[in-house]
């Protein structure tokens, strides 16, 4: 059976996690995850809960959604999303 991969936001205090889960909803904690700041940024996690800097990072700003380098500098040259 092939497994899907959804993601399921669960918030933490100053922050929010954002886990892959499988084709029945069960939070998948093997896996990487992504963490949302407080400030926007949007950076990897491993499955032990220590962030990856040296993956690719995003910044949310307004309703946009920005590729950043790895001390959170927006690159305005780089693709970006639009949260509607």
């Amino acid at each position: 059976m092939k497994l899907g991969l959804f993601l399921c936001l669960t918030t933490i205090s100053a922050h929010a996690d954002i886990y892959q889960t499988d084709s029945v909803g069960n939070i998948q904690y093997n896996k990487p995850s992504q963490t949302i700041q407080n400030d926007g940024r949007i950076i990897q996690t491993d499955p032990y809960g220590n962030k990856q800097y040296d993956k690719q990072q995003y910044q949310i700003k307004g309703d946009k959604v920005y590729q950043t380098d790895s001390v959170g500098n927006i690159q305005y040259n780089k693709p970006q999303l639009k949260i509607k």
